[in-house]
């Protein structure tokens, strides 16, 4: 069977596609996560919304990337990406970790 052979052009449309579904996807995520926090007051749903925004503004940043690699140089600039989406997900964890009658 012949793998599927699309043209560089399309495969940067899909990706560019992509991404932005994906940002637009995590950053509703990350704004009712925040809702949750500001309805409650409770301080894991805090790092679940700052969690979410961590790590799902890593791809608007990915689209600026042009810019940034300019400012920053290629390696600091992957490096601020990933940094940010680990951050992310520690927030994420500690928040869904953390016992909410501890935190009140």
């Amino acid at each position: 069977m012949t793998p599927l052979v699309l043209s560089p052009q399309l495969q940067g449309m899909i990706a560019f596609a992509l991404t932005i579904v994906s940002t637009i996807l995590g950053l509703a995520i990350g704004y009712l996560a925040l809702r949750g926090y500001l309805q409650s007051r409770k301080r894991p749903m805090l790092f679940i919304a700052v969690g979410f925004f961590l790590v799902f503004w890593t791809p608007v940043l990915l689209l600026a990337g042009p810019l940034f690699v300019t400012v920053f140089g290629e390696f600091l600039y992957g490096i601020l990406g990933e940094v940010s989406r680990v951050l992310g997900l520690l927030c994420i964890l500690y928040g869904l970790w953390t016992p909410v009658d501890r935190t009140e």
